[in-house]
């Protein structure tokens, strides 16, 4: 095998050494920090959310992303964290044990205090992406329901599954960081989501006038940023040995940037081609495809690999972001092409180039059915609860808001005003009334013009 496609040999006795399973000291002061900063990606995601809607909708997608971290991380302490690294009795399914905080422990080969504070922020990065989801439509007691069930069950079964070596993983499936059990999952609830709660009013309708633009594209560019600065904190938290692993700690930040800046450089391009234009919302997104994807396996491959990830995961982006809107799928922040999609391209890519189990490293296609096994078990768990709830949720009247609200805008409705509120709007309104802008639909008034201004 050419050296293209291996990692450097450690030397005979290291590897001698490393076959034998005994436990390794971790470097929880690096975890911990690293939980830190990925909490700070929760003002990514809020950026990204309410650039990607329209103005008058744009502080409630913030809320919902703030609401999300602030009721997963509750849920996380109370369940979520018991259900994904509790004792499961050796039935690897659920855990069952370390809820509510009972019985943490920290010594130097385990603390749970600085786990949960790492793991509670990987489970908030799935509820933020899921707000872009829920954008213009949900309602606000529907999203806290849904974060809650979302975060403490639906997502701490994936989590012991896989990353805290439960069933899943002891089958086979590999995933890094949650290219699968986090962004995929996520990808595929979100598709859930956004086809039960229906696209916006007159989204699709023939000869409809409102502009559905995103409202801010430099928001979207803003938070991409914010993003990627964070993924480095969250992939190299993974590697909990810290400074004790100064080999793979590179490895994994050398292809976290490497994936996530060609995926954004090629989705800039591939717009440009299809459109003729320059879009920084699809060069900002095709950043978090490429993070997306190198997550499956940052910590076995090659740069190369990391960059072919990122242009193959662009690719995907850009086909997907033009079919939705086509099959009528309304999904104001691109969730389901940004993460399903990506998700799916990682997981998959790592059982051809995982340089341990891949089949191009001469393993066969053993990983390959393993890859694809998880991927179809995680999307019929998140499908069937996900349904169940949502279904449940319209049946009660808590899914959508009324047409009135949506009209308006929720931010009017239901936020005591809009995102910026200017010093002379509320006096002008009076006048507005006297106006031809008065005299406009309020269907009109909420496709981006705002009551004081002309």
């Amino acid at each position: 095998m050419s050296s293209l496609l291996r990692h450097n040999d450690a030397p005979a006795a290291n590897v001698a050494v490393a076959s034998i399973p005994t436990p390794q000291p971790q470097d929880y002061d690096w975890v911990l920090v690293s939980g830190f900063i990925v909490i700070l990606t929760q003002v990514g995601f809020a950026f990204i959310g309410a650039g990607s809607v329209r103005y008058k909708n744009s502080q409630s997608v913030v809320i919902k992303v703030f609401l999300g971290l602030f009721l997963t991380v509750l849920i996380w302490w109370l369940f979520g964290y018991g259900f994904s690294f509790g004792d499961d009795f050796q039935t690897k399914f659920m855990g069952g044990t370390k809820l509510a905080g009972a019985k943490w422990e920290a010594t130097a080969y385990g603390n749970d205090y600085t786990n949960f504070v790492f793991r509670a922020s990987g489970a908030a990065v799935g509820t933020a992406i899921l707000a872009g989801a829920a954008a213009e439509r949900m309602t606000f007691l529907g999203w806290s329901i849904f974060t809650i069930l979302y975060s403490g069950f639906i997502y701490a079964g994936l989590t012991h599954w896989t990353l805290a070596a439960g069933w899943l993983s002891a089958l086979g499936f590999k995933d890094f960081s949650g290219a699968g059990v986090v962004f995929y999952a996520a990808g595929v609830a979100g598709l859930i989501l956004t086809i039960l709660l229906k696209p916006r009013k007159a989204r699709f309708d023939n000869g409809a006038t409102l502009d559905f633009n995103r409202h801010s594209p430099l928001y979207i560019g803003f938070g991409s940023l914010l993003v990627l600065a964070g993924w480095l904190f969250y992939n190299g938290g993974v590697v909990s040995q810290g400074a004790k692993s100064q080999y793979i700690q590179g490895l994994v930040a050398v292809n976290t940037l490497i994936a996530g800046a060609t995926g954004g450089f090629f989705s800039f391009v591939i717009r440009h081609f299809q459109y003729g234009t320059s879009n920084l919302a699809a060069l900002s997104r095709g950043v978090i495809c490429g993070l997306v994807a190198v997550s499956a396996a940052a910590d076995d491959m090659k740069p190369w690999t990391a960059f072919l990830y990122g242009a193959i995961a662009a690719l995907i982006y850009s086909f997907l972001a033009k079919v939705m809107p086509a099959a009528h799928i309304d999904d104001p922040a691109e969730v389901v092409s940004v993460y399903l999609g990506s998700g799916f391209v990682g997981i998959l890519l790592s059982a051809l180039f995982d340089t341990k189990a891949g089949a191009f490293y001469g393993f066969g296609t053993k990983l390959l059915g393993h890859q694809l096994l998880g991927l179809l078990i995680i999307f019929a768990w998140v499908t069937f609860f996900t349904l169940i709830i949502l279904l449940a949720f319209k049946g009660f009247g808590i899914l959508r808001i009324d047409a009135e609200t949506e009209n308006v805008g929720i931010d009017k409705a239901l936020c005591l005003g809009e995102a910026i509120v200017f010093a002379n709007q509320v006096d002008e309104m009076p006048l507005v009334q006297q106006t031809e802008l008065g005299n406009l639909r309020s269907s009109q008034l909420g496709s981006g013009l705002r009551s004081g201004f002309k």
